[in-house]
């Protein structure tokens, strides 16, 4: 009987193993696969560059588990992409298995290797998924474009930025970003595109000058991600920044857009930490900023440190700290441009849109330097109940405490605001200047019916008679002939 049992037990066995696998088939589902998105899109990314990760979701539907023999990255156009399946790193993944009504995750990475082209380009792949013999796939593309690159770099002579390609600014461990020297000086070229990675930043003690002649060949200055996640992202790169160190910077920037810095121009900076060594007026940075817009900084958007700025038809706006920011006294002059602060998505308004101060403070000594301000048919506005706020050591005579404010609009408490200007000449106060839509940026005075705006028709020549987007000024829509709207934008 014991040979009889052994015997069946043997012939049995390939039916048991059968029947076992069987029950192990069935403990999985037979669905199909469903996936978050059926193409994975990039924005567009610089050659040499690494890609923000990207991901889409598998799932399954199906009431058991489901094991999918086979995801691999197919290598279209070479090993630009890079796949990890539920935090696994590679291009070849079997037996990958989805409990009941559950997801796995696939995140995507790309770096794109330079061409020879000088416009976008698009790069393609696929992730393939076998299951059940059913095979899917999900998409993958992105747009590459090839730069100049600048790792690190020092400018002693004259250099010239080509518009032929964007810009791209990285860091060094000895430069962070681009270091325009003492004798040095860098030319950018209308249409320009700069890019600026990490925390790097343009600092110029020589000569920085970019100047176009239009918004159709306008010069950009951002951060270097494009994907949308980062747009109008304050902190992406450091600055523009002119640097006391021996020589006399100066910088010039005419249509211009400066965006999602800490700082969008700093003025006034020094490498050294002694306060007495930024006093001398005869080494204060010179710039000048003409028809431009800078917007979207961590910090400020302008900040001169005992420095001599001059802006014109120019607007600042979405700041985290101090809009536009004077410390330790210098000569600022500013003629139809628009301060505006009311925040973004990225930053909290907390502090005035303009900050005008001649002293400052190192814990132990109060140092004081000179402050002259001129601000000419200019609006200051914000979200605050005070947007301006002064910093004056005890001087009534305005000796060092120059501040001259004409036919301009302010929000802020009348009666202090009187108290630190010199001159407050036809200034109205507090009222809304209602702008066609401030939170897009758009600072157009209203002149819709039943939201006309102050602003229209109340200044008189500033002898810009072009504004910010070179329309014509005045255009006048009241009885007021000849007046000009206050700001940077005429109405039309």
């Amino acid at each position: 009987m014991k040979k009889i049992f052994r015997l069946l037990l043997v012939f049995s066995l390939p039916s048991i193993v059968l029947l076992v696998s069987n029950c192990r088939k069935d403990q999985f589902g037979k669905s199909n696969l469903t996936f978050s998105t059926d193409t994975l899109t990039f924005d567009t990314v610089f050659t040499s560059l690494g890609s923000t990760t990207k991901y889409f979701k598998v799932f399954n539907k199906d009431k058991k588990a489901i094991r999918i023999s086979n995801i691999h990255l197919m290598h279209l156009v070479g090993t630009q992409f890079r796949i990890s399946v539920d935090g696994m790193q590679g291009d070849n993944f079997n037996e990958v298995e989805i409990p009941a009504k559950d997801s796995i995750y696939v995140f995507v990475e790309v770096t794109v290797n330079p061409t020879s082209a000088l416009t976008p380009f698009l790069l393609i792949d696929d992730v393939q998924f076998t299951l059940n013999e059913n095979v899917s796939n999900v998409h993958l593309q992105a747009f590459g474009q090839n730069a100049h690159f600048h790792y690190g770099e020092e400018i002693t002579q004259s250099k010239t930025w080509s518009n032929d390609l964007p810009h791209v600014v990285i860091s060094r461990e000895t430069v962070p970003g681009v270091y325009v020297n003492c004798g040095g000086s860098l030319t950018i070229q209308p249409g320009c595109k700069i890019f600026f990675a990490g925390n790097s930043a343009l600092f110029v003690e020589g000569t920085l000058n970019a100047n176009a002649t239009s918004w159709n060949d306008s010069i950009v200055f951002r951060g270097v991600r494009l994907e949308q996640f980062y747009d109008d992202k304050p902190g992406q790169w450091f600055g523009i920044v002119f640097l006391r160190n021996g020589c006399v910077p100066q910088g010039s920037f005419d249509h211009c857009i400066i965006t999602e810095s800490s700082y969008g121009i700093y003025a006034g900076a020094g490498l050294s930490t002694d306060i007495s060594s930024y006093l001398d007026p005869s080494t204060r940075p010179k710039v000048t900023i003409k028809n431009s817009i800078v917007k979207n900084s961590l910090y400020n958007a302008v900040y001169g440190f005992n420095a001599d700025i001059k802006a014109e038809n120019s607007i600042f706006y979405a700041a985290g700290e101090y809009l536009v920011k004077f410390g330790l006294g210098g000569e600022y002059n500013f003629n139809q441009c628009t301060m505006y602060n009311a925040g973004s998505r990225f930053v909290d308004h907390q502090k005035e849109s303009l900050f005008l101060s001649n002293l400052v403070s190192d814990g132990t000594n109060t140092y004081l330097e000179p402050l002259k301000t001129t601000f000419t048919n200019c609006v200051v506005y914000g979200s605050l109940q005070n947007e301006v706020s002064f910093n004056n050591a005890e001087d009534t005579s305005f000796t060092n405490f120059d501040n001259t404010f004409s036919y301009c609009h302010v929000k802020t408490k009348q009666d202090t605001f009187e108290m630190f200007t010199k001159v407050h000449d036809n200034v109205f106060f507090n009222q809304e200047p209602r702008f066609e839509k401030a939170e897009e940026g758009n600072f157009t005075p209203s002149d819709s019916a039943g939201f006309f705006s102050p602003l229209i028709d109340y200044a008189p020549s500033a002898a810009l008679f072009i504004d910010i987007f070179d329309k014509s000024r005045p255009v006048s829509k009241t009885n007021n002939q000849n007046k000009f709207d206050v700001g940077a934008v005429e109405a039309p």
